[in-house]
C-alpha cells in the first residue's frame, strides 16, 4: 500500500510539473514567437530532469524504508549475539546453537522477502516513470517541431 501511495504521489507530482510547464508556455498558442518555443523546449528538458530526480529519490526511500536490509542485519546480529553469549558462557549450548541456526534461516528468508518487495516497488516506479517519460517526450517533440517550423518561417 505504501508503494502504491508513493508511486501515485510521484506520478501526480511529475504530471503536475508537466501541466504547469505546459500551461505557462504553450508552443501551439504562439508559433511565431521563437523565444517562447525555446522556453517551452527548455521547460520540457527540465521536466525530464525532475522526473529522473524524483525517481532516484523514490528508489532511495524504498531502500531506506522500515524493514530494510540494514535493519534486518542489525536485528540478526543482536539476537545471534544474545545466544552467542550463552554459548560462550557454557549455558544452554545445544539450544543456543539450534536457535542461532533458526535465526539464520529466518533472516535469510526475510532478506529474500525484502529483495522481492524492493524489486516490485522499483518495477512499479519504473512503469510510472516510463508513462510520464513518454508523455513528456511527446510534448518535447511537439515543442521542437514547432520551434523548427518557426525558425524556418522566420528566415
Amino acid at each position: 500500500m505504501k508503494t502504491f501511495v508513493l508511486s501515485t504521489l510521484i506520478s501526480v507530482a511529475a504530471l503536475g510539473n508537466g501541466f504547469v510547464a505546459n500551461a505557462a508556455i504553450d508552443p501551439s498558442a504562439d508559433k511565431s514567437n521563437v523565444s517562447a518555443l525555446r522556453q517551452a523546449e527548455a521547460a520540457h528538458q527540465d521536466n525530464m530532469i525532475t522526473l529522473y530526480n524524483q525517481y532516484d529519490l523514490a528508489v532511495a526511500r524504498i531502500k531506506a524504508s522500515r524493514g530494510n536490509h540494514a535493519e534486518l542485519a542489525s536485528d540478526r546480529a543482536f539476537f545471534v549475539g544474545v545466544f552467542q553469549k550463552d554459548i560462550n558462557n557454557g549455558i544452554r549450548v545445544a539450544e543456543s546453537k539450534k536457535a542461532i541456526a533458526e535465526l539464520e534461516a529466518r533472516y535469510a528468508k526475510l532478506h529474500k522477502e525484502r529483495d522481492a518487495f524492493e524489486a516490485k516497488a522499483v518495477a512499479n516506479l519504473q512503469r510510472h516513470l516510463a508513462v510520464a517519460r513518454k508523455k513528456e517526450d511527446r510534448a518535447f517533440a511537439k515543442a521542437q517541431k514547432a520551434l523548427t517550423e518557426a525558425t524556418i518561417a522566420a528566415r
